[in-house]
């Protein structure tokens, strides 16, 4: 019996995904369904614009059109390579930077190096991470799971448009309710965001109440483990 009601809608279709490659078999593919990051453009300007401002800063100085395309387009290279070589925003330097800006008006940081690396294990270049999901379940060895809780997710792989079955849908999750899904090999690297928001006594106190620290923490296994002799 499909539960395909199950899930709740998640955004608006995303025009220009790539379909996903369910011409080979791999054993060893987990297959993430979830809503992705909206893509924005960083320039909001448009090149009329740039170019009028560009314009003014010349003082007066005229610059064929053909030369002022190449000044513009030059300096969105210029802008776009800045943006990404600094910790400013989202992952650079494969580096997931936190920041918000001050009562000062000044950018307030925080780096998170994310530890991948520079190629995933198959050896394409170019950056690991390529895509950014809020991941609701998944699919391996063809069987379907929903998370008890939605992970973020930075991913080494594009999302790809569902394709939906005689039931309309793919573990559930139609593409009408702005689903996606990801083909990622389980040996992958992914970064996974726990973002929690409460008020502090839920959040520090209380979490921390006998009984409710959590049994993995590794200070507190090592506190409960006995003590060995050594020879």
């Amino acid at each position: 019996m499909s539960d395909c009601s199950s899930h709740p809608g998640v955004g608006p279709i995303l025009e220009g995904l790539s379909e996903p490659d369910y011409l080979s078999y791999n054993p060893s593919e987990v297959r993430l369904y979830g809503r992705p990051a909206i893509h924005r453009p960083i320039f909001k300007l448009s090149d009329e614009t740039i170019s009028s401002q560009i314009s003014e800063k010349l003082q007066g100085l005229t610059v064929e059109s053909a030369e002022m395309r190449r000044i513009v387009e030059a300096v969105k290279e210029v802008a776009v390579l800045k943006i990404t070589s600094d910790e400013i925003f989202g992952i650079v330097n494969q580096q997931i930077v936190f920041a918000i800006v001050d009562h000062n008006l000044k950018l307030q940081q925080l780096p998170v190096d994310i530890g991948v690396p520079s190629k995933n294990f198959r050896g394409d270049d170019g950056r690991y991470i390529k895509s950014i999901g809020v991941i609701y379940g998944y699919a391996y060895e063809g069987h379907c799971y929903t998370l008890p809780k939605p992970q973020i997710m930075y991913l080494p792989e594009e999302a790809h448009a569902i394709k939906g079955g005689d039931c309309g849908c793919d573990c559930g999750y139609v593409p009408e309710l702005g689903y996606v899904v990801w083909q990622i090999d389980k040996l992958e690297r992914v970064v996974a965001l726990d973002v929690r928001s409460d008020d502090l006594k839920t959040l520090v106190l209380d979490e921390n109440m006998p009984g409710n620290r959590s049994p993995l923490a590794y200070a507190q296994t090592m506190a409960l483990a006995p003590q060995r002799h050594r020879d």
